[in-house]
């Protein structure tokens, strides 16, 4: 008889202690999950930033900001000591902005079947063009160039209607003679493989650009295979 008691009250305190339970999740419900906010502009880039200023160093240190030939005597690249943080006329036509190169006349598939990419390098690539409205440069990692943030470019143009008058008004403000940017590179899956395009403007009356691969070989990165190439 006692032992059908204890269960009779143990089963009792069982159901009280459920039945509080459920009473304080009913009315007291927890707050709702608070989720962080999407930013469309800005996804996180594919590789590190380890691996992608180690490039970038690298095509630095192979460049002359020099454009006499004296200059470019023991250099493979031009690019010039100031820098702008990305592109700025991103990838018309996505959202959001896209600022690798794009396949304009050429194609990851044609790069393929010359074999200087791997079908698997195609769908890392594109992943990688994809996300690459997370691209910028920034100062801290680069210490022997100068970076302008691109948000400082944009606020100068906002103020000058006229595009030369803009120009006019960086190069004095900066005192500069050259600008670069580089899109954002595009790594093969071993990493000894690179897209990237490099546009240098000078003083607002001339550019140029070109987009390469380029190979990685005994330490140095080696054009492969010129993608385009523009000047004014």
């Amino acid at each position: 008889m006692q032992a059908d008691t204890r269960r009779f009250f143990g089963a009792a305190l069982l159901l009280g202690a459920v039945f509080c339970a459920v009473y304080v999740r009913v009315a007291y419900p927890p707050p709702p999950e608070l989720k962080p906010e999407r930013q469309w502009g800005a996804p996180r880039l594919l590789v590190s930033d380890s691996v992608l200023y180690g490039f970038v160093r690298e095509l630095l240190a192979q460049s002359s900001s020099g454009i006499l030939p004296e200059g470019m005597a023991h250099a493979d690249f031009y690019i010039s000591r100031t820098l702008v943080e990305h592109s700025l006329t991103p990838a018309v036509g996505y959202f959001p902005y896209r600022y690798a190169a794009q396949e304009d006349g050429w194609t990851l598939q044609e790069l393929c079947n010359r074999r200087l990419l791997a079908p698997a390098d195609t769908a890392y690539m594109r992943l990688q063009m994809k996300y690459s409205a997370g691209f910028g440069l920034e100062q801290r990692f680069l210490p022997n160039h100068r970076v302008i943030p691109a948000d400082t470019l944009r606020a100068l143009r906002t103020r000058e209607k006229y595009l030369d008058k803009f120009w006019k008004k960086l190069y004095a403000q900066y005192l500069l003679e050259e600008i670069s940017y580089l899109t954002c590179p595009l790594f093969s899956r071993d990493g000894k493989t690179v897209i990237v395009g490099v546009t240098t403007n000078c003083r607002g009356l001339c550019g140029g650009g070109d987009t390469w691969v380029l190979k990685r070989h005994q330490g140095k990165w080696r054009i492969a295979w010129l993608l385009n190439s523009w000047v004014s």
